[in-house]
């Protein structure tokens, strides 16, 4: 008889339960993760609330840090210790598609084809005790990092994806749209760049929180125009970069307002709903300027977020805002969906 495990999945809609599932078994070139903790992302959040609707029961979870717990065949055991703190990229790529062989892992064809799949269960898997990868897709951590600030990797994987599509250089102005969990990672990232940071967002708290983190200026877009604050700080240029992390498509207008000429303006954020802003064809020849979207993190990326996280070049612990226990999944994701938080953990 299979040996079985706990897995935290979404039931009903604001339902999390405690359910016992099959456990995964490595298969060649494999490892078994011990999953220790899980960031609840916001796609877990919208399947939760039903506002995004999915097969149920759903065990989500993609943002995991663990410990190896087994190896498949042909895996190296003195490069994947049983017993090393690990962290996984979840998301697959398959390195043979056309996108995948362009370097460009985040449009792989089978990203969402997720690892839990058959008539009992649905979901990336990220939310259970245990979980199978590819070796390919673990990675080490070395300097005694809290799971809780690893499971974040994932994270800071795509925002570092999104920067590298931005393309920001050093004495750059970039502007961060939305000052969530994502918003602040954009601005601790670009701070290390040498960029000024300015940030638009309308809560204090969230404004306060990214000038103790270092960020240069703030906008408060109720109290005044953010594109025209933009435009003042920038000699009426514009930014050379901005990134959009807001989920509202009627802020992507002013985000392209704020681009200037050659600049890049970025849109991080899935848009829900997805409504359609004019863009001027003729603005857009004239300034060369580029617009273009992130999603998902790159094996590039990933492993750039395993070193700033490893070598504590970042620290991210501010940036979780709670921990629960899997037996009280319901409260942290009840806890993940206010807006005062930024990361919300499940502990398994």
């Amino acid at each position: 008889m299979s040996e079985t495990m706990h897995a935290v999945a979404v039931t009903g809609e604001r339902e999390a339960t405690l359910i016992r599932m099959e456990r995964p078994e490595p298969k060649r070139n494999e490892i078994q993760i011990r999953i220790r903790a899980c960031a609840l992302c916001t796609w877990e959040q919208r399947v939760f609330i039903r506002e995004k609707e999915t097969p149920l029961p759903l065990v989500g979870g993609h943002e995991i840090a663990g410990e190896i717990c087994a190896l498949g065949a042909d895996v190296d055991e003195s490069k994947y210790p049983v017993g090393a703190p690990v962290t996984g990229r979840v998301q697959k790529a398959c390195h043979s598609c056309y996108y995948c062989r362009r370097g460009e892992p985040t449009q792989c064809v089978e990203l969402n084809t997720f690892r839990l799949n058959g008539p009992a269960v649905y979901g990336m898997g990220g939310l259970a005790e245990y979980i199978c990868l590819d070796r390919s897709a673990v990675w080490r951590y070395e300097n005694g990092v809290p799971f809780e600030q690893m499971a974040l990797t994932e994270p800071l994987a795509c925002v570092l994806n999104s920067i590298r599509r931005g393309d920001p250089h050093m004495g750059d102005d970039a502007v961060v749209i939305g000052g969530g969990v994502m918003g602040q990672l954009h601005l601790l990232c670009l701070e290390k760049l040498g960029v000024r940071t300015i940030l638009s967002e309308p809560d204090p708290a969230r404004r306060a929180f990214a000038q103790a983190h270092g960020c240069r200026i703030t906008i408060d877009p109720a109290r005044e125009s953010a594109v025209e604050r933009v435009l003042q700080l920038t000699g009426g240029r514009g930014a050379e970069t901005v990134f959009n992390t807001t989920a509202v498509s009627a802020v992507e207008e002013d985000a392209i307002r704020m681009t200037g000429k050659l600049g890049r303006c970025v849109t991080y954020s899935s848009q829900h709903p997805d409504s359609p802003v004019p863009v001027s064809p003729n603005w857009l020849h004239n300034s060369e300027a580029v617009l273009t979207g992130a999603v998902n993190p790159g094996i590039t990326s990933f492993d750039q977020a395993v070193n700033l996280i490893g070598k504590g070049i970042l620290s991210l612990d501010d940036l979780v805002s709670a921990v629960y226990p899997k037996e009280r999944a319901t409260e942290a994701f009840e806890e993940a969906l206010k807006p005062s938080t930024y990361r919300v953990v499940i502990r398994l």
